[in-house]
């Protein structure tokens, strides 16, 4: 696997999971990881943008963990942020990767570098990351821990690729 520098979140509607996956990231490595992922970007958008702001709920976690949340604006997916990608990360087969790769099935290799997000952590089973919308506050929080486990995980495969004698 070529060096990940790019890595975009990518959900239904960019308010609650890719959100939160991408402003989680950036967290950690302003926190944790500020050297080993100094040239790392990470961004997020959704299949269809749905609402103007992120779900309250994903608020309200980020903030819990001393995130803020005042610059997120939900975004639509497009060929160029998807050019501009080396590592796409995803929730769901069935409405994240399957629209997608149907939506720009004019871009080549887009299949490689499209994962499930816990795929891509080393998970084996239980691979798909439910949408949060509509669960209660204590659902909603466990699937966003879920989401945190699969980025910690993520990043630490990143941080190895990038440093594998291949590169």
């Amino acid at each position: 696997m070529p060096k990940i520098k790019n890595i975009l979140f990518l959900c239904s509607g960019n308010v609650c999971r890719s959100i939160f996956a991408e402003y989680y990231a950036k967290w950690l490595k302003s926190m944790s990881y500020k050297e080993k992922l100094r040239d790392i970007r990470f961004d997020s958008a959704g299949i269809r943008h749905y609402f103007e702001k992120p779900h309250e709920g994903t608020v309200k976690y980020l903030n819990s963990k001393g995130i803020s949340t005042d610059s997120i604006i939900p975004k639509d997916i497009t060929e160029e942020l998807i050019n501009d990608q080396d590592l796409i990360l995803a929730f769901e087969e069935k409405y994240h990767v399957r629209k997608l790769t149907r939506k720009f099935k004019q871009l080549k290799d887009l299949d490689e570098k499209v994962f499930l997000l816990l795929e891509f952590a080393g998970e084996t089973d239980n691979l798909e990351i439910e949408d949060p919308f509509y669960l209660e506050e204590n659902e909603y929080n466990k699937v966003l821990k879920r989401i945190e486990d699969g980025i910690i995980k993520s990043i630490e495969r990143i941080i190895n690729v990038n440093n594998s004698e291949e590169n």
